[in-house]
């Protein structure tokens, strides 16, 4: 008899991402019960996929989040493919199976919590994005400070909570609070998990332990990899679920930490909570103003286009400007690339309702909202030498 085909996975990141990619490696497997998992070593929950050697047809799917889930289990099914070798991060919710199966599998300890419903968690991630990772910025101290006001709870610092310009902020901002250094991952995800309470900054792991919990209120900041419209691949809002209250933060960028306060103390007055129904319709919606291709290409500064290009400039020819303009009416537009050179980072600071408007689905990009109305008001999409 042949052996069912392989879902082979290439680990990618740390243990919240690894286990979302055996989530998604679960996800194949209901679809097509004979596949074989491969590659998947995740000790810390006692699971062990060992590598298995297999023959083609191969197909490979790269470091994505969209992963056709169903259609590689009809041409797998079909014997089209036998093996499939995903490097995919996959965060995507229709990548995965009901939470209730996963908490199953990633099983936590009975012991009894110890924090109760007086507690607010706010696991802290403060480490490698401290350089300023664009996709994961810091989660604001006001924000926390907003979501203690409301709440009344009692805030517990835990996770990556080492001495930095950032932690000293939370101390600083929060003297009664508890703060816990890291126990290792998966009692810090246990720990996670256990609360009644938590508060999710952008990070994987903490939404993933927030996900699998059975807590009363989740609040979560709607930002950077969080947000649909800021980071399109990935999708892990779950609008269904009663727990969670949607905090839709400006677009915002990671910063090095030595420029976060101020950073965050500008988009402060300008988060808000959503009705989960209002957000989703939003980010539906979005966006609701759209210039058109014509538009959007009379704007178009071909210099820039063919040397941010070298693929189009090699087809349409070096410094043939309505060759640029051309392939971006064309193409250009669709594939989403910039027709002008614009500083995302430093637009949305500098015009911080320009931030408010993109995040919440009105443009689809900064350049978007430049043509549509910034240029109109006076707006730079880059700095000059004086604002810089």
């Amino acid at each position: 008899m042949t052996e069912g085909p392989v879902f082979h996975v290439e680990p990618q990141g740390g243990l919240g991402n690894r286990m979302i990619q055996y989530m998604v490696a679960l996800k194949f497997r209901q679809l097509l019960p004979e596949a074989r998992i491969s590659n998947v070593h995740l000790p810390e929950w006692d699971i062990e996929h060992p590598a298995i050697d297999s023959p083609g047809p191969v197909e490979s799917i790269g470091s994505v989040h969209h992963v056709d889930l169903p259609g590689l289990a009809v041409r797998a099914g079909a014997g089209l493919i036998r093996r499939i070798e995903c490097a995919a991060w996959g965060q995507r919710l229709e990548n995965f199976l009901s939470p209730e199966v996963y908490r199953s599998m990633f099983c936590a300890a009975t012991a009894t919590p110890e924090f109760d419903a007086r507690h607010l968690i706010c696991p802290v991630r403060a480490a490698e994005i401290l350089r300023g990772d664009m996709f994961y910025p810091l989660t604001p101290v006001e924000f926390y400070a907003d979501i203690v006001a409301q709440t009344g709870l009692v805030p517990v610092f835990m996770g990556q909570t080492e001495r930095n310009t950032y932690t000293d902020r939370l101390r600083a901002r929060f003297p009664s609070a508890t703060f816990l250094p890291s126990r290792g991952p998966r009692a810090d995800f246990e720990l996670i998990r256990s609360a009644r309470n938590i508060v999710v900054g952008v990070s994987t792991f903490i939404w993933l332990a927030a996900w699998l919990s059975h807590a009363e209120q989740i609040f979560i900041a709607v930002s950077g990899l969080f947000n649909p419209v800021q980071y399109p691949a990935a999708d892990l809002l779950p609008f269904g679920d009663p727990r969670y209250k949607f905090y839709l933060l400006p677009v915002n960028y990671g910063v090095p930490v030595v420029y976060h306060a101020a950073v965050h103390e500008m988009i402060a007055p300008f988060w808000r909570l959503l009705p989960a129904e209002t957000l989703q319709r939003q980010l539906r919606e979005a966006p609701r103003f759209d210039p058109t291709v014509e538009e959007m290409a009379a704007a178009v500064d071909p210099s820039f286009y063919l040397a941010a290009n070298p693929d189009v400039a090699a087809q349409v020819g070096h410094g043939n400007h309505d060759g640029a303009v051309r392939h971006y009416r064309e193409h250009g537009h669709r594939q989403m690339r910039l027709p002008f050179a614009i500083n995302a980072e430093w637009y949305a600071l500098r015009y911080k309702m320009a931030a408010v408007e993109l995040a919440q689905g009105d443009y689809s990009s900064f350049a978007h909202h430049f043509v549509a109305v910034g240029r109109a008001h006076g707006y730079r999409p880059i700095p000059d030498a004086a604002s810089t």
